[in-house]
């Protein structure tokens, strides 16, 4: 074999071998996880801000974040899940990323739900899980399909009542936060926005990280 072919073949060889590589690492991070678990579930909380309904996720002992435009411009909220309820008060919100960050007045006995730590892969299984209409829990499964307008768009369903809950991915085999629900895709028709079942909108845990950041706040999920 001459030098030039032999150059050649190593450099595609190389080339080959980095893609692999690079596969290999995301598919690792990844991992396989089935749907949300108990444990998991139960981190997703229902929020009732007086008219306003909507969802959270715990991340701390005392600690809930949802979406602002949940939480309205209320000072204090109820917070409730599995038979438990408790009092909630904003303690922070930022409008421009639509987050809120809740402070209940007792321990919450749920576990925090860990954030993400990687990026996501475009058709990723991902879960949008929250109480739709304020009824009984669900995650619905989708995909990722990218990041526009620095929001994470998904194939995931959500309604009315979903907002602030959690967008679960998974991560080495273990179910994670990776970002906030905001809102469903919709479709004009005749001069009306009507709701689409296959687009759903959340935060970027980057920007949940900022916030949160921003205000000095440590949590158990960032760990």
């Amino acid at each position: 074999m001459s030098s030039k072919k032999l150059q050649s073949w190593s450099i595609r060889s190389i080339v080959a071998l980095a893609l692999l590589a690079l596969f290999s690492t995301r598919l690792f991070a990844a991992g396989h996880c089935g749907a949300p678990d108990e444990k998991v579930r139960r981190g997703i909380v229902l929020i009732e801000a007086g008219v306003s309904v909507g969802s959270g996720v715990v991340i701390g002992d005392n600690l809930v974040l949802t979406a602002a435009h949940v939480v309205v411009d209320r000072s204090r909220v109820e917070v409730s899940d599995s038979g438990f309820h408790t009092t909630g008060f904003v303690v922070s919100r930022q409008r421009e990323l639509d987050l809120a960050l809740i402070e209940t007045s007792d321990n919450l006995p749920f576990p925090a739900v860990p954030f993400a730590r990687h990026s996501r892969t475009r058709l990723e299984k991902v879960w949008a899980m929250g109480y739709p209409f304020g009824q009984a829990l669900v995650a619905a499964s989708g995909q990722y399909k990218g990041l526009w307008a620095n929001s994470l768009y998904t194939s995931a369903s959500v309604n009315f009542g979903q907002s602030g809950g959690g967008l679960i991915a998974c991560e080495n085999g273990r179910h994670v936060l990776a970002g906030i629900v905001r809102a469903f895709g919709a479709t004009r028709v005749d001069g009306k926005l009507v709701r689409r079942d296959d687009v759903s909108v959340a935060t970027t845990i980057d920007d949940v990280r900022r916030f949160l950041d921003s205000r000095q706040v440590a949590l158990t999920a960032h760990q």
